[in-house]
């Protein structure tokens, strides 16, 4: 093995240097802190076991089964039936989206979709929407505890999801484009290095570098575009949520819009792609020049 392919020399050597950063995950509120959503039942006791001892892999795969088996929430029993929902939809809303990295160390004996932690979070948002509007809409639940169900912990789970959405971006590390710039001379020698080291690797261990090279360029760009389109759906239903919850009332608008990673300078342009000017959003647009 005297000469490697260029490309295959790039790829490997920042294959071999990758490294990712981890996803902060700030504190929600449990359900707990509303009195009558403090008892848990098996399913949640289950879910949380996997959550708290990091089987990732297995707490998707346990949420994916557990949301066919609550039982519908309907207006007419959200009073009964949404303390396990909403438990399901915190727990979800805590769990970390997989990186490449992380979803092939987390638990590599378990294959699952790689795209199940993103489907369950999406899916628990589409669920939330519902639970607000229910909420909202049924004399079973007192209006002091309706507010705390909306703004303690729906709001602030699915903005921590969008948040989480907005930040998955990761960097790919196996390609070189035009665009990144080499560092001099330093890159150099660091790349010659790794060449050398490279030449001593028999064809069998480089052929399992590249297929991981290839893998992990393909399921870095698939999550990128698939965490961008997430993002436009889930911020346009939040905004929609929040014209309704809070009409005529910007700053706990603005409050859930922060929580969820937007800057106070994002807000006129996330209005404009998302609700634009009506009679309902005249109010957002009031004063928009010191947003």
């Amino acid at each position: 093995m005297n000469t490697l392919p260029p490309l295959y020399i790039f790829v490997v050597c920042l294959f071999i240097g990758a490294a990712n950063a981890a996803d902060p995950n700030p504190m929600l509120e449990s359900p707990a802190c509303i009195d009558s959503y403090r008892q848990t039942s098996p399913a949640v006791r289950e879910l949380s076991s996997s959550l708290r001892n990091k089987l990732f892999k297995s707490f998707y795969e346990k949420a994916k089964k557990h949301t066919h088996t609550f039982k519908v929430t309907t207006r007419d029993n959200v009073d009964t039936e949404l303390r396990e929902k909403i438990w399901h939809c915190y727990l979800v809303a805590l769990g970390p989206p997989f990186s490449f990295n992380t979803y092939k160390q987390t638990e590599p004996e378990i294959n699952i979709d790689d795209m199940s932690n993103i489907n369950q979070k999406s899916k628990v948002c589409l669920f939330m929407e519902k639970y607000i509007r229910l909420v909202r809409k049924t004399d079973k639940i007192r209006e002091p505890e309706k507010k705390r169900i909306i703004t303690r912990l729906l709001l602030p789970y699915y903005a921590h999801i969008l948040r989480q959405f907005k930040s998955a971006h990761e960097t790919n590390p196996f390609r070189i484009t035009e665009d990144e710039p080499q560092q001099g001379g330093l890159a150099h020698r660091s790349a010659e290095e790794q060449v050398k080291k490279l030449r001593h690797l028999k064809m069998e261990d480089l052929r399992k570098l590249m297929n991981e090279v290839a893998t992990g360029e393909s399921f870095i760009n698939t999550r990128n575009q698939v965490f961008e389109d997430e993002v436009k759906e889930l911020e346009k239903t939040f905004m929609e949520i929040l014209v309704s919850v809070f009409p005529s009332n910007y700053a706990n608008m603005e409050e859930f819009l922060l929580k969820a990673g937007y800057s106070k300078e994002d807000i006129p342009d996330l209005i404009d792609r998302t609700v634009g000017r009506n009679s309902k959003t005249d109010f957002l647009y009031k004063g928009k020049t010191p947003f």
